[in-house]
């Protein structure tokens, strides 16, 4: 039998619904610590930390070899998941499934080096977690053959080698696989289940993915593709390698700063008839009742703060005001500026002027042609400082192109035309046609050995150029959205609006 203090207890705990996914009944606890975490809760990220720290930091050291690359690139990745942990949980994958696959994507992104590890091997237990669903997984690679467990277990850690008329074959063993772990629904079509398989695992190259918008349109092709990135995120659980040191440290500085109190209200003026009162325009000036014998003194000024009263109506006819009543002014702001010395005077002065109005005309022309001098130097001073700035550009583009080893690199957007020159002296970027976002700016991040670091905000112009060198230089570059000054969480967000990899472009 429960008891009443066990039973207020909880009562008193505040009724935050758990998610769901996709309206059925698991509930998805992960979304839940994404939502809390978006509304500042310190507490949610910690335990969002401890669930999905391993799983992505496993991720991490399996596909770079490295257990240094492999921290550096979880701190990174779970950075951005508190910063966009609002958009994470309105996704329409599960909490789970979105977090481990921004992990897996950044971790590809550094060039997969090292040995492929067996996942299903005596040695790989001390690795793994303790969730029930590996079990699943295990007995879902120990049903394999031989070849076809090493290509999951390859593709889990980012390696893909199939090439050609392989490629195919091998993308519909890997989507059949994903469908053991989470049933893929949806039409059977074997291509789009291939392409979503590659995808998932973060393989599909630029063609591939573009296919894959094409024909992943509707809900139910759609599903697929969805499900197949939860299947993949199941892989991670035969990954996991818990860090090395403490993620909370970390990842939690800085996270949720106190907010700023709001300032405080102006203060009303007021005061009696042996203090007049002063204040601004907006600030309604009262002056309070005469003094009385034997009545309370009136308080000091600044002693508190009271409301404006409403004037007293004024008594009509034979009716007479009451002996206690207060009377109460109000000024105008113009009333003072009627009878002061200076209006007298200025009154006098148009008086005698009459209708001589030439005098003011030629001070108008000359104060126009002032405003304009002053706006065509200005002009001309823009225009000589654009043109020194683009010829110290182009000079900074050719010095850095004859460089021994250095590579002209073409970039991969859908906003304008991007091109860099890389070389160990520094970096040159410059593009062409790009569209702008109102509150957003454009940032440069490069990376080196998988870690990210910005190389500074660019300025975009009216025309949609851009033209930015730096002394840093990095492996490979990449462009993203943020929101106005910049990141400041050091880590660059999804929203990439260009990619300029030598890599990708065969260079």
């Amino acid at each position: 039998m429960v008891s009443e203090a066990a039973t207020g207890d909880v009562m008193d705990l505040p009724g935050i619904p758990e998610d769901t996914i996709d309206l059925g009944e698991r509930l998805d606890p992960v979304r839940t610590l994404l939502r809390r975490t978006a509304g500042g809760d310190r507490r949610a990220a910690g335990a969002l930390l401890d669930v999905l720290g391993p799983r992505i930091h496993g991720l991490a050291v399996h596909v770079t070899g490295s257990a240094a690359r492999a921290s550096a690139l979880t701190v990174s990745v779970l950075r951005s998941c508190l910063r966009d942990a609002a958009e994470l949980a309105a996704s329409g994958l599960p909490g789970e499934a979105a977090v481990l696959d921004r992990a897996r994507r950044a971790a590809l992104a550094t060039r997969p080096s090292g040995d492929v590890r067996s996942l299903v091997s005596p040695a790989a237990a001390n690795d793994r977690t303790r969730d029930r669903r590996e079990v699943d997984v295990l007995r879902v690679l120990l049903g394999l053959p031989l070849p076809q467990r090493a290509l999951v277990e390859s593709a889990a850690q980012g390696r893909f080698a199939a090439t050609g008329a392989e490629r195919p074959g091998a993308a519909t063993a890997l989507s059949q696989v994903l469908d053991a772990l989470v049933p893929l629904g949806g039409p059977e079509d074997p291509e789009l289940r291939a392409l979503a398989a590659l995808d998932a695992l973060a393989l599909a190259d630029p063609s591939e993915r573009a296919r894959l918008k094409e024909i992943a349109r509707g809900p139910e092709t759609a599903g697929v593709h969805r499900h197949a990135i939860e299947a993949a995120a199941r892989l991670t659980l035969l990954t996991a390698v818990p860090p090395s040191r403490d993620l909370h440290v970390a990842v939690l500085e800085g996270f949720a700063p106190e907010p700023v109190p709001a300032p405080e209200p102006e203060v009303a003026y007021s005061g009696d008839y042996a203090t007049p009162v002063l204040g601004t325009d907006s600030q309604r000036r009262v002056v309070g009742p005469p003094a009385r014998p034997g009545a309370a003194p009136a308080a000091a000024p600044g002693a508190g703060v009271s409301a404006p009263s409403a004037p007293t109506p004024v008594p009509s006819g034979g009716e007479q005001a009451a002996p206690d009543a207060a009377p109460s002014f109000a000024f105008r702001p113009g009333d003072e500026a009627e009878r002061g010395r200076r209006a007298r005077r200025r009154r006098r002065q148009q008086a005698r002027a009459g209708t001589r109005r030439i005098p003011w005309i030629s001070r108008t022309l000359a104060a126009l042609l002032a405003v304009t001098a002053l706006v065509l130097g200005g002009l001309l001073v823009t225009t000589r400082g654009d043109l020194a700035e683009a010829e110290e550009f182009t000079d900074t583009w050719a010095t850095l192109s004859l460089s021994p080893e250095a590579q002209l690199v073409p970039g991969l957007s859908d906003n304008g035309t991007w091109q860099a020159v890389i070389a160990e002296d520094g970096v040159a970027l410059r593009a062409e046609g790009v569209a702008g976002w109102e509150g957003e700016v454009l940032e440069l991040w490069g990376e080196t050995d998988g870690v990210a670091r910005s190389l500074g905000v660019l300025d975009l112009s009216r025309d949609g150029e851009v033209a930015f060198t730096t002394d840093g230089t990095a492996d490979r570059l990449l462009v993203t959205r943020e929101m106005a000054p910049g990141s400041g969480s050091g880590s660059p967000s999804p929203r990439v609006v260009a990619t300029l990899d030598p890599g990708i472009s065969g260079i």
